[in-house]
């Protein structure tokens, strides 16, 4: 699957933007309505949607090419910016405030899927 996304480039746009979509859509809900179940489920959605949203924006970006430390550093950078907007854009929503933590949990689950990346192209 992952090299037909690299190959059709344009699929991995579409995928990409649809997880930007996403989490731009879910951080306007006002409020939190999570169920009290011992670990925040808010922690896991952060580390899932911002993986697969940089996976999609690496396949984007490299594509057939050769893997090059500038198009990673793109993507990892492209994506937290996009995390610290999310949360700044939560500022505005009603009962929604910004937070660091929820930034650190994006940034990881962009490291997991940059790491991911790099295993399957045996670059680590």
């Amino acid at each position: 699957m992952i090299g037909y996304l690299e190959k059709n480039k344009r699929f991995s746009i579409i995928f990409m933007v649809l997880m930007a979509v996403e989490i731009f859509v879910i951080s306007s809900i006002p409020g939190r309505d999570f169920p009290a179940v011992g670990i925040d489920p808010s922690l896991a959605y952060h580390l899932i949607v911002f993986f697969l949203f940089n996976f999609f924006l690496i396949l984007s970006i490299i594509g057939k090419k050769n893997v090059k430390v500038k198009y990673l550093v793109l993507s990892i950078v492209f994506s937290i910016i996009y995390a610290v907007l999310d949360e700044i854009h939560q500022f505005f929503v009603p009962l929604r405030l910004p937070s660091v933590r929820d930034v650190l949990i994006d940034a990881a689950g962009v490291s997991l899927s940059t790491i991911t990346y790099l295993y399957y192209k045996r670059k680590i």
